[in-house]
């Protein structure tokens, strides 16, 4: 099945995502060490499945994909940003932890 054109990185690691912080400005608080503080803006917010234990997303074209790892029943979805609504969903094999996703040949 080509549930989207991505692969499971299985046990290795969790793909990054990126932050929603603000950008460091000439005021920004300089911490020891000559580490800039940061504060975190959020920008927007969406549902989502909170038993879903996520290890990976990929945001493609509008379509948001989602990597959820737990031993013996990690997934695969697709999911609908604006609902949370599983649109799409496979069961990895209990021997595979869904711990990262990415996207090959899209």
């Amino acid at each position: 099945m080509r549930l989207l054109a991505a692969a499971v990185t299985i046990a290795v690691a969790a793909t990054a995502c990126g932050s929603s912080a603000a950008p460091p400005t000439a005021d920004a608080p300089v911490e020891p060490g000559g580490w800039v503080a940061l504060e975190p803006v959020v920008v927007a917010t969406y549902p989502h499945d909170p038993g879903a234990f996520t290890q990976g997303l990929v945001l493609e074209s509008g379509r948001l994909f989602e990597s959820t790892g737990r031993r013996g029943s990690s997934t695969l979805r697709e999911v609908d940003l604006e609902t949370g609504a599983v649109l799409r969903s496979i069961d990895l094999d209990d021997q595979y932890f869904g711990e990262g996703l990415e996207l090959v040949d899209d």
